[in-house]
């Protein structure tokens, strides 16, 4: 069996929106791709939970057994961080090119 606090995606499937829409808005803001393929892999585990909810991938007591999340909790957990430091990756080096072009122009405007 799973720890109980894992189960709270599968009791409540509206949650998974919010990391879908979470990194969508971070691939939105710092361009990296890796967010994109994270938002993407949580919004097919969103389906796998409907459609497992309405029954269509199982029936009665099969629905209960999760199996297969031994396998996708680990990777939505490594997909998501390296989407953050992805993320956190763009960001700096944009900001730091941004720095090195004003100190370039001031050093050249001076």
């Amino acid at each position: 069996m799973l720890p109980q606090f894992l189960y709270i995606l599968i009791d409540n499937p509206a949650l998974i929106a919010i990391p879908i829409v979470g990194f969508a808005a971070l691939a939105l803001w710092s361009g990296a791709r890796s967010a994109w393929g994270a938002s993407g892999a949580w919004i097919l585990y969103l389906a796998y939970e409907m459609a497992m909810h309405g029954e269509l991938l199982c029936s009665g007591e099969d629905c209960v057994k999760r199996t297969p999340l031994y396998f996708v909790y680990p990777l939505l957990a490594v997909l998501s961080v390296v989407a953050l430091v992805q993320s956190y990756v763009h960001v700096r080096d944009r900001r730091l090119r941004q720095r090195l072009s004003m100190t370039g122009r001031s050093a050249t405007g001076s």
